[in-house]
């Protein structure tokens, strides 16, 4: 199963604030008929937000959730032409949503999560997810994560 797919890869794209960031992943979830409700992915990604952030820092941010809402679990890298404001870190350039559905089979967020925060944590994997020019190399990139 394919959870980082190019649909689900946008660079360079222009959002103000982590609000337009969240709506903006909600409706390319929905148009891409991975989610069955917008409203409830909300709900529940807000709920997640409200716990703790979802910041980690070093310019990125990991908004996720599981929700009734999600068909099956998918993974959005959004790559910012400006960094935002994500509550206390100031430099966000780099998003990943993670979402998946409430059953969660086999912890399936947590395998996903910490895979992506492993990689993260290397300097070179971050600036070469920063300077990818196409949609396909930074697809190239982030393959391993079909395989958590």
């Amino acid at each position: 199963m394919e959870i980082i797919r190019e649909e689900f890869i946008k660079l360079d794209i222009n959002l103000e604030n982590k609000k337009e960031v969240i709506d903006y992943i909600a409706n390319l979830l929905i148009n891409s008929n991975r989610v069955r409700d917008k409203g409830l992915l909300l709900k529940d990604v807000y709920l997640r937000e409200e716990e703790a952030s979802t910041s980690m820092g070093l310019g990125i941010a990991i908004p996720h959730a599981k929700s009734l809402s999600v068909k099956e679990p998918t993974v959005v890298f959004l790559r910012l032409n400006e960094s935002i404001k994500w509550n206390e870190d100031k430099d966000i350039k780099m998003i990943f949503g993670i979402f998946v559905p409430a059953e969660n089979v086999d912890n399936q967020h947590l395998k996903i999560l910490s895979s992506l925060s492993r990689k993260l944590t290397d300097e070179q994997y971050r600036e070469a997810l920063l300077k990818v020019k196409s949609i396909k190399d930074s697809e190239r990139l982030l393959q391993g994560l079909n395989a958590s």
